[in-house]
């Protein structure tokens, strides 16, 4: 027993045949390294070939994944000329694949796409089994088969577009590129060291996503007609299409502006964003009081819109009618001027001082100046009647009617009697249907004359509040111009 012990650990002694056996273990790590891009050896797997239009750049020992999961790998991609399948004339790709036993046999209906694995390149494929095995007369595909483009019944296998990152940004020109790197690296530089500053401004962020929710709700609102505004602004783009080179060369002076701007600048805007932010959510939450009040007061203005129109014809209408009157007030400026000048040289005139000096305590200034107060007094009263219930304009339009109108006895002004007896004879109190306004009002508040309601009994003074409105004594249309060609109106 000591001597098989002995025997053995010599061997293991031996340096020669450690050596050889290391060598040995090496050799075959390295060529199961070298041969695993194609399978390791001793392990079977289920190979087929799977044509697709483009191969999108996919390269040898890819995934080959269902649902995620990576069920094989890509062994061979081979181009294939135009015409070698019968349902499908242009050229095409053809992928060998070493999937894995346990998805044989794979239905015949089963498709698949070649995906992107991530934004930074990479690709895969994607294979989606079917589940058709009974309506074929070859219900899966066998070892060593292949899915063409067209299967059985002529539907094409179509691949699922995609863009990677690398061409789209191939789509920049050299500039283009080397000002996204440049602004890269700028902006790298800006928000090194200012983690702080940007976790503020997360914070105000926070505060402001109510406010922001509501703005939101408001454009989402159909009231806003939000997708009017996006229809019009598609129609300035193409509108600005034909500028198109303009627009470039503005946007290369504007990049050249930038560049130009100091860099810490950048830095203190960023310095200063938290607190702008704070500083904007309280204007926001300060505001909605006064767009409360702006609504109510836009939803009080809309019935005035609707006298907007007949407002501005009749101020057209006075605009045109003063334009003759405004032509003649320069040589009534000009004959004012000179009135003025010899009412100065009067009023210098010693004779004229002395003559004022004795009509001073005299009867005539006092009542030239009680004369001027009481006429202002007149206007005072008679100007909101005028201007409110038009009582000039309807006491002339009546006398005029008046004057001209009447029956087979006489006109209305000469004979017009009403009798009411117990309204004429003499009693101690008025009688019991007495209807009489002695004041009525004329105000912007209310235009009583005419206005009166009859109520039953007797009504004397004041009927309470009466109308507003009033008859309107403006020509109609088509007058005035006839009475312009008459000679009539200026």
């Amino acid at each position: 027993m000591r001597a098989t012990r002995r025997a053995a650990s010599d061997i293991f002694d031996n340096p020669i045949l450690i050596g050889t056996i290391t060598i040995l273990i090496a050799i075959v790590a390295v060529y199961l390294s070298y041969i695993a891009e194609n399978g390791l050896p001793f392990i079977p797997t289920y190979n087929i070939n799977v044509d697709v239009a483009n191969a999108s750049e996919l390269v040898k020992n890819a995934d080959v994944r269902i649902g995620g999961a990576r069920v094989g790998q890509v062994l061979t991609i081979v181009p294939e000329p135009r015409g070698t399948d019968p349902g499908w004339p242009q050229p095409f790709a053809r992928l060998g694949l070493a999937l894995n036993t346990s998805l044989k046999p794979l239905p015949y209906d089963t498709r698949y796409q070649v995906r992107l694995a991530s934004v930074l390149g990479g690709k895969y494929l994607e294979i989606i089994p079917g589940s058709d095995r009974n309506t074929s007369s070859t219900p899966a595909l066998s070892d060593g088969g292949t899915f063409h483009l067209s299967d059985v019944k002529g539907q094409v296998q179509h691949n699922i577009p995609f863009v990677d990152l690398d061409t789209a940004f191939d789509t920049f020109g050299p500039k283009t590129q080397k000002g996204i790197r440049e602004a890269t690296s700028e902006l790298g530089d800006a928000l090194a060291g200012r983690g702080t500053q940007f976790n503020d401004a997360i914070y105000g962020l926070h505060s402001l996503i109510g406010p922001l929710d509501n703005l939101l709700r408001l454009f989402a609102a159909p009231s806003t007609h939000l997708s009017e505004f996006i229809s019009g602004l598609s129609a300035t783009t193409s509108a600005l299409a034909p500028v198109a080179p303009t627009i470039s060369a503005l946007l290369a002076d504007g990049a050249t502006t930038f560049q130009a701007l100091d860099v810490p600048a950048l830095g203190t805007t960023i310095d200063q964003l938290p607190s702008t932010e704070a500083v904007g959510t309280t204007v926001l939450t300060n505001a909605l009081p006064v767009l409360d009040d702006a609504a109510v007061i836009t939803q009080e203005l809309k019935p005035s819109a609707a006298l907007l129109p007949l407002a501005a014809n009749r101020l057209d209408t006075i605009l045109h009618y003063a334009t003759p009157a405004f032509r003649k007030v320069p040589a009534l400026a000009s004959s004012l001027q000179t009135a003025l000048v010899t009412v100065d040289s009067l009023a210098r005139d010693p004779a004229s001082t002395d003559t004022f000096k004795v009509l001073g305590s005299s009867d005539l200034a006092t009542f030239g100046s009680s004369a001027f107060v009481g006429l202002g007094a007149i206007l005072r009263v008679v100007a909101p009647a005028q201007f409110a219930c038009n009582t000039v304009g309807l006491w002339t339009a009546n006398f005029d009617s008046a004057l001209s109108e009447g029956d087979s006895t006489a006109g209305w002004l000469r004979f017009a009697p009403i009798i009411d007896l117990p309204e004429m004879l003499p009693a101690s109190s008025p009688a019991a249907d007495l209807h009489d306004n002695y004041y009525p009002i004329e105000d912007s508040s209310q235009c009583q004359a005419g206005n009166e309601p009859y109520t039953p009994g007797r009504l004397i003074g004041n009927p309470a509040h009466t109308s507003t409105v009033s008859e309107n004594t403006t020509p109609p249309a088509g007058v005035l111009a006839e009475g312009r060609k008459a000679g009539l109106v200026p």
